[in-house]
């Protein structure tokens, strides 16, 4: 018997007993149904830019190795379209990396301090390993209350202070003078962590980023993506700004190097204009069809300026979630106890929010 011969034989097999397996699986008619629309996240169904794909697909070639040296001219990029020195710019694997563990390290020294609701992925992992939180309310704008910040770093002599900007999940972004003001007088005596994962579909991204405050000196950390509005968050790069010794801590407490691939399409297309233009614009119109459906089902919404929008379903939400998960819609929910009916519906395709605008009716009225 020849070998290749004696090679489909034994493939076959070895194949032999998984097809017998599947022939035996029945379908489970008590399993909820196949999701269709994916709203509880807040990725960019826009895609990365063409350069973004084609670097990404070239860097494939050397996939077998480590990707370090992509590492510094990436810095080097970022420093220079942002005004900064390559020593205030570190590379994480998308900005929850640097989030969790810089909020990991500053709770040593006192509490976390965050509006609620908003992105608490990194603060509770941090609590997980055991940092103390402390939420402040929003205030009855919806708005982050800045005061109220301030007033609790004070009285817990807080370890940090984590602002998202524009919040997540509400979508609103803060006057950029007034966060300016607060930064200014919070990181005299602690960090402030500006997480900034939208702010580039902001009306003006260069006014409404606090980036001015790392290239003056203050202790304040702006956290960036490329997971969001670049539409990478498969590949995962992130990064922060921050003092060369915040720099530091972070590059301390992370173990490995970014992937070849995501840094490679990083490079090829941060700060894009024609790109972020057609993403901003693309994601404008998801959010008007978002508007458009909560508007044809009498819900109230609130406008946003991020890739997801804060909806109040009028039902207590988590019941509400189960039932749209029953109709094949995923929304996300947030711990809040001063918004016990509102869900958080992320753009994603057109497809899917024809869908999610199809169920709707039927799960409003289950």
């Amino acid at each position: 018997m020849d070998a290749t011969r004696r090679g489909l034989l034994i493939g076959g097999a070895a194949l032999a007993p998984s097809l017998a397996l599947a022939a035996e699986t029945s379908v489970d008619p008590t399993a909820p149904p196949a999701i269709r629309a994916h709203l509880g996240v807040t990725e960019n169904p826009f895609g990365p830019a063409p350069a973004a794909r084609k670097a990404a697909a070239k860097a494939l070639e050397e996939a077998p190795y480590y990707g370090w040296e992509l590492e510094p001219p990436l810095v080097r990029l970022i420093a220079q379209h942002d005004g900064l020195k390559p020593e205030q710019v570190g590379l994480c694997n998308g900005s929850l990396e640097a989030l969790s563990l810089l909020s990991t390290a500053f709770a040593k020294t006192g509490p976390v301090v965050s509006a609620q609701p908003s992105y608490a992925t990194p603060l509770l992992y941090a609590e997980r390993q055991g940092a103390k939180l402390e939420w402040v309310p929003l205030a009855t704008d919806q708005q982050i209350d800045l005061p109220g910040l301030v007033e609790r770093a004070k009285a817990t002599n807080a370890g940090a202070v984590y602002v998202c900007n524009p919040n997540n999940p509400t979508g609103l972004l803060l006057d950029a003078d007034a966060l300016r003001a607060f930064c200014v007088e919070v990181a005299k005596t602690r960090p402030v962590i500006v997480d900034e994962a939208y702010i580039e579909i902001s009306p003006d991204p260069a006014r409404n980023s606090m980036m001015d405050l790392v290239r003056a000196g203050h202790d304040v950390i702006v956290a960036r993506t490329f997971s969001k509005v670049y539409g990478m968050a498969g590949l995962r790069v992130g990064f922060i700004a921050a003092r060369p010794d915040r720099v530091r801590t972070l590059k301390s407490m992370i173990p490995t190097h970014k992937g070849r691939p995501g840094l490679a399409a990083a490079a090829a297309c941060y700060g894009d204009p024609a790109y972020l233009a057609g993403a901003k614009a693309y994601l404008e119109g998801c959010r008007k069809k978002i508007y458009a459906i909560c508007e044809a089902n009498g819900l109230k919404y609130i406008p946003s300026y991020g890739t997801y929008v804060f909806v109040d379903c009028g039902k207590p939400n988590l019941a509400f979630q189960k039932t749209l998960a029953s109709l094949g819609v995923e929304v996300r929910v947030f711990d809040s106890p001063a918004h016990p009916t509102w869900i958080r519906v992320g753009t994603a395709s057109p497809a899917e929010l024809d869908y999610f605008a199809e169920v709707l009716p039927r799960a409003l009225k289950a």
